[in-house]
This record gives structure tokens, C-alpha cells and sequence, in this order.
């Protein structure tokens, strides 16, 4: 018995544990050595610094975890046999590898620059690729003080809304290198609109007193900003003043009153501590339970899973398989998510300015003769949640659909439900911002409604359409009824012409069925 269990162990520790280290390691080290040399040494990675100093360390553990590692996890026989407890395998997995990469990349991104002592701000010319400085003397420019304002939404439902005032400063005798100062205010996004302004007045009132006792000549060194949403809030400031100044040629230097070699705090010790822990916890996750013999033997003869859901999920997004106009469909959305996020838009709460300049929706646009953000909005989201729920709503809605259209008819009768949305955004709304696939979306619900309403589909299908109907489209609606920033005109007008469409759809549908007797 004692042979069988210390065998158990070894099974155990060589199948999953060990992988797990190797994996866990390799993907901190290797990105951190990318991010080091692609991002910090050659400077040619064209993402912001919250993309991959954050997102990508916070997301990119589940790309190994579901290659080498989610497969092996069950091999273990966790309580009930289920997908929420290997769920929470992979959880553990995850969170350790990713607390790990994210300390890793605060101590490489402060730690891989040195301290540049310069006479004179004209010295950092030749200082380009460096990032940290000490200024032996210098004068900055008061009056020609120039700012921006930005409001990013966050939380649950969007209900707090972010101010922020970017307060730029030329230093003396120069244009291309300036002082940045940031003041910060959150609210509820739920005000009125008269709350709002008076709290944003208040917020005013309150950086103009800060800013006139601001120390500006209390600073033991500078910072000189990377590619970053707040690089991008001071050259807006900076060229609503000067607007021949080309942006790639303004330096923008933030002051720091701490000693600079306090500057990564404790993040290595972190990093090193919160790998050991994660992989303590997680060592006592793969000895507690027992070994699932079948899935062991079907692991070591290369077989997958047995109900395995990811396989099935996977097949649904290949663009060649059984859904590929959904599939399609929430591919050219991913992609072009990952065009903004190359183009440095903020992924999590991007502005409406920046939603307006890379192709969203707004009335006096569209009247001046850009019509193509009627179509372009339509694959355009406002962050990353918005895309998320959005593609649940498109896959939702698609397989439903495609079943029964085929891909060709979903395509456009998504393309043309979108583009009516759209219309009706700028119809009833006057300068509202409007972007995503929801408008497309509700369209392929109501010809879902449609289709169901005149009995297309079959009775025990009908049941299930009118509980998806319920659960999402239903529950949308009415969220969008209650909370603001939605565009209600947009989901409207989606969900009316996907009804029409779909009665039109309807009909055929009746006219191939009487051919057929």
C-alpha cells in the first residue's frame, strides 16, 4: 500500500508539478527577457507601458496553462470530477505566474535604467534612449502653462467616472522638453449632468489652488515618460497651445521627490516571494488528490479529454468549421481590437475623442460626409469588457442563427442590422459617440424574435430561443434603460430591423416550405 501511494506521488509530481514549474518559470523569464530587449533596449514594441507592464502579464498565463499544462491538471481526481474545480487549478496557476510577471516587470522597467546626472535640460538631446535624470540647473516657464482634460469611465456598470488634468510646462529656452504635473478626481457616473459640472468645477477650483503651491524646484530627479495613456494627456495639452509641434518630438518629464533608488520598492523580493508561495499552495493542490487512472492512461496514449468543453469551444471559433459566419464575425472583431491596441488606444476605458479618431459614430461626422463610420463603429468597442460581452452575444445569437441561415445570410443580415443601428444612433442622438457590435447584435435577436414569433423554428426550439431572449436581449434592454453611456437608440434600432429582416426571412421560409409539398 505505502509502494502504491508513493508511486501515486511520483505519478503526481512528475506529470503535473514539475510541468508546472517548467512552465511557470519559462513564461516569466521569457517575457521578461522579450519585454527587456524588444521594449527597453530597441524601443520597437508599439504597445503603452499598462499594456505590458499589466494586461499582458495579468492574461498572458493562460495561454500555457491551456497548451501544456490545463490537460494535465486532469489527471488529478478533484471533488466532483467537474470543470469548476479544475477551473480553480488553473486559477491558482494563473494568479501565481501572473503576481509573479507583474513584479517582475516593475523591477525590470525601473531597474534597467541608471541615473543620468546633466548640467542643463539641452543635455538630454543626447540622452534619447535613457529614461531617468538629475538636473543641476533649470527654469521652467510658468505662464505658458497649457492643459488637457480627460474622463475615462471604470467599475461595475461603469458608474465612476475619472477625471484628469494633465498640466504641461515648458522648461526655459525649450519647446521639445516640458514639466508634467497630474491632478486626479473620480465621481459617480450616475449624477446629473448639472452634479457632474458642479463637482468637475469644484475639482477645477481645487488643482488651481494646488497647482500655485506646487514646489517645482523640490525635485531629486526626473522621469522621462514611455508610451503611455499620460504621455498622451500632456501632448494633447501641449498642442492645443502648439499645434505645429510634431508629437514625436516632445519629451515629457514628470519629478520625483524620493530617493531614486527607492524608485522599484520591494517588487523583486515580490516577485521571488510570490512565485514560492503560488507554488506551495499549488503543491499541496496536486498531492491532496487522488490519480484518475482513466485519464492518466488516456494522457499518456495522446488522447484528449472525454466532455471536454474548450475543444468544443474551439471548434465553434474556427472560421472553416460548422459556425464560420459567426466565427468570422467575432474574429474581425478581435482583430480589430487588436489593431486599437497596437495604435496605443487605452483598452480598458478608452476616451471618446480616441473612439471618435480611429472611426466611431457621431451625427455631425457622418452629416459631413463620413459615412463610413456608419460601418466602422460597428467593430469598434470601448474596451475590453465591451468586447467580452459583446462576443458572448454575438456567438450566442449566431449559432442560434447560422443553423438556420447559413453563414452568407448571417454575415449580411448582421452587417445590415448594424449599419441600420447605426442610422438610428444619429437620428435620435445628436452628439453622442457610438461604437460596437451590439447594435448588429440585438439586430440578429430580433430576427431571432421574428423567426420564433412566426413559428420558423421548431417548438422545442422555441422555448429555448425565448429564454435566450429573455435572459439577454431582455435584461440588456433594460440595463440600458437604467444605466447611462448606452446607446439605446442604437440597440433599438438594431432590434426593430432585425425584426423586419427577420419576418422577411420568415416569409421565404414559408414560400420554400409550401414548394416543397
Amino acid at each position: 500500500m505505502p509502494k502504491i501511494k508513493l508511486q501515486n506521488i511520483k505519478t503526481k509530481l512528475q506529470k503535473v508539478y514539475l510541468p508546472f514549474l517548467v512552465v511557470s518559470i519559462g513564461t516569466v523569464f521569457l517575457y521578461t527577457f522579450l519585454r527587456w530587449l524588444l521594449d527597453i533596449k530597441f524601443g520597437i514594441i508599439p504597445l503603452k507601458k499598462d499594456l505590458l507592464d499589466f494586461w499582458i502579464p495579468f492574461g498572458l498565463p493562460w495561454i500555457p496553462i491551456l497548451i501544456w499544462l490545463r490537460r494535465r491538471i486532469r489527471i488529478l481526481n478533484v471533488r466532483g470530477n467537474n470543470d469548476n474545480g479544475y477551473f480553480l487549478y488553473q486559477a491558482v496557476i494563473a494568479g501565481t505566474i501572473s503576481v509573479t510577471l507583474l513584479n517582475a516587470q516593475d523591477y525590470t522597467s525601473t531597474n534597467s535604467y541608471d541615473l543620468n546626472e546633466v548640467n542643463s535640460i539641452e543635455e538630454l538631446d543626447a540622452l534619447k534612449n535613457e529614461k531617468y535624470f538629475k538636473v543641476s540647473s533649470f527654469l521652467v516657464e510658468k505662464e505658458s502653462k497649457t492643459s488637457y482634460t480627460t474622463a475615462r469611465v471604470s467599475g461595475r456598470s461603469n458608474d465612476r467616472l475619472n477625471i484628469t488634468e494633465f498640466i504641461a510646462l515648458p522648461f526655459e529656452n525649450s519647446l521639445s522638453v516640458w514639466y508634467g504635473i497630474e491632478y486626479k478626481s473620480s465621481m459617480s457616473n450616475h449624477m446629473s449632468e448639472a452634479e457632474k459640472n458642479r463637482t468637475y468645477r469644484k475639482f477645477l477650483e481645487s488643482w488651481i489652488i494646488q497647482y500655485k503651491h506646487h514646489n517645482f524646484y523640490g525635485t531629486r530627479y526626473f522621469e522621462k515618460l514611455g508610451h503611455s495613456d499620460e504621455l498622451d494627456g500632456y501632448v494633447n495639452a501641449i498642442q492645443l497651445r502648439y499645434p505645429n509641434l510634431d508629437r514625436g518630438d516632445l519629451t515629457i518629464l514628470i519629478p520625483h521627490k524620493g530617493a531614486f533608488l527607492e524608485r522599484s520598492g520591494n517588487s523583486l523580493e515580490w516577485a521571488f516571494g510570490s512565485f514560492a508561495i503560488g507554488s506551495f499552495i499549488f503543491l499541496i493542490m496536486v498531492l491532496v488528490p487522488s490519480i484518475n487512472e482513466s485519464e492518466l492512461k488516456r494522457f499518456k496514449l495522446g488522447k484528449p479529454s472525454k466532455d471536454d468543453d474548450l475543444l468544443d469551444f474551439l471548434r465553434a471559433l474556427n472560421p472553416m468549421g460548422e459556425y464560420k459566419g459567426s466565427a468570422i464575425l467575432i474574429w474581425i472583431n478581435i482583430l480589430v481590437f487588436a489593431i486599437m491596441m497596437v495604435m496605443g488606444i487605452n483598452i480598458i476605458s478608452p476616451t471618446g475623442q480616441e473612439l471618435l479618431e480611429i472611426g466611431g459614430n457621431r451625427k455631425l461626422e457622418v452629416l459631413n460626409g463620413e459615412y463610413w463610420r456608419l460601418m466602422s463603429s460597428v467593430f469598434i468597442h470601448g474596451g475590453a469588457l465591451h468586447l467580452l460581452m459583446n462576443i458572448m452575444g454575438l456567438g450566442l445569437s449566431g449559432f442560434i442563427l447560422e443553423q438556420k441561415l447559413g453563414p452568407h445570410k448571417l454575415i449580411l443580415s448582421f452587417l445590415a442590422c448594424g449599419l441600420l443601428a447605426s442610422l438610428s444612433s444619429i437620428y435620435f442622438n445628436d452628439n453622442v459617440i457610438s461604437v460596437g457590435a451590439s447594435g448588429g447584435i440585438f439586430g440578429l435577436f430580433g430576427i431571432i424574435l421574428a423567426l420564433t414569433a412566426f413559428k420558423v423554428f421548431d417548438s422545442q426550439v422555441r422555448r429555448f430561443v425565448w429564454l435566450i431572449l429573455i435572459l439577454y436581449a431582455g435584461v440588456n434592454l433594460v440595463l440600458g434603460l437604467l444605466i447611462s453611456g448606452v446607446d439605446n437608440a442604437a440597440h433599438f434600432g438594431g432590434l426593430i430591423s432585425g425584426f423586419l429582416i427577420g419576418f422577411l426571412l420568415s416569409l421565404d421560409n414559408n414560400k420554400e416550405s409550401m414548394n416543397q409539398r
